[in-house]
């Protein structure tokens, strides 16, 4: 049976926290270090790839992209709730190439990176569903039905 309440939640914690702050650190705790490995690396990609995008798509030194949370205007925080995901380095970013101080994306190259940035933190956000989902015994329930009853009966 998967963890349920308290349980689930004691158990989960740290591999979620470590996920977030270094995407990859919570397969790596969970121990499925190549999983950790490959995430850690596509993660890297993106960020990596998005920023310099955003640095080199510049019109006129103006950088923008990173969304940021903005009172009474939804779209742009679900965006930054969005980006978040990709960890602590979202408050390098943001600051880098967010916030009042920037204009709205001006060129495609800088909208590409913006959206690298973003698809890295809605994968980081996914994957620590999944952590959730492994750690508290749930993913069983993602099998199709002859397979969780395979498990069941201990095949």
């Amino acid at each position: 049976m998967p963890l349920r309440k308290q349980k689930a939640i004691q158990a989960a914690w740290k591999p979620i926290l470590f996920q977030w702050l270094l995407p990859g650190a919570g397969y790596w705790v969970i121990g499925e270090k190549t999983r950790a490995k490959v995430f850690l690396a596509v993660w890297a990609t993106f960020c990596i790839l998005g920023a310099a995008q955003m640095q080199l798509g510049a019109v006129e030194g103006v950088k923008g992209g990173v969304f940021v949370p903005l009172i009474g205007v939804w779209m742009p925080t679900l965006g930054a709730l969005g980006t978040a995901g990709i960890g602590p380095i979202y408050v390098i970013l943001a600051y880098a190439f967010g916030g009042l101080g920037t204009e709205p994306v001006r060129t495609l190259t800088q909208e590409y990176g913006a959206t690298y940035v973003m698809v890295a933190g809605l994968l980081n956000w996914l994957c620590c569903f999944d952590l959730w989902d492994r750690v508290t015994g749930r993913w069983v329930f993602r099998l199709p039905k002859d397979e969780q009853a395979e498990i069941a009966r201990g095949e």
